[in-house]
Formats: structure tokens, sequence, C-alpha cells
């Protein structure tokens, strides 16, 4: 099956774009965990921060989507 060699170029552009994509939310989401010893007498607090459930899957979507569509243009790239 002959594939058109812009099909293949676009299709590996998406999918490095999702990885690109997926790897900047991650970087602007990640968050050290913070953690203070709970004291009731000092009023300090146990304070642990992260990545929000709906951020980590958004990451992982488009790191699937990223891996999928780079496999599948490189896979094009040997149809041509």
């Amino acid at each position: 099956m002959k594939v058109n060699i812009w099909v293949a170029v676009i299709v590996l552009l998406i999918g490095l774009w999702d990885l690109y994509t997926a790897y900047n939310r991650y970087q602007k989401h990640k968050v050290a965990t913070k953690e203070i010893q709970s004291d009731s007498i000092n009023g300090t607090k146990k304070l642990l921060t992260g990545i929000p459930s709906d951020s980590k899957a958004d990451i992982i979507s488009f790191t699937i989507l990223g891996v999928v569509f780079t496999i599948t243009g490189i896979v094009l790239f040997f149809m041509i």
C-alpha cells in the first residue's frame, strides 16, 4: 500500500506535538510534595500538594496519543 509522504509527515508531527504538550503540562503541574508535621499546639498542619486528577488524566491522554501517532508516523514512512 502506497502512502503519500505528506500524510506520514503530518501524522508524525501531530504525535510529536502531543508528546511535547504532555511534557509541558507535566512540568507545569509538577509540584514538590511538602510535608509539614501536624502539631495542634503550634498550629501547623500537614500540607500535601500534587497534580490534580484531571491534569493527570490529561497528561496520560496526551502521552498515549503522542506515542500512538509517533509510532504510526514512523511506520507510514516505511510504507512510502
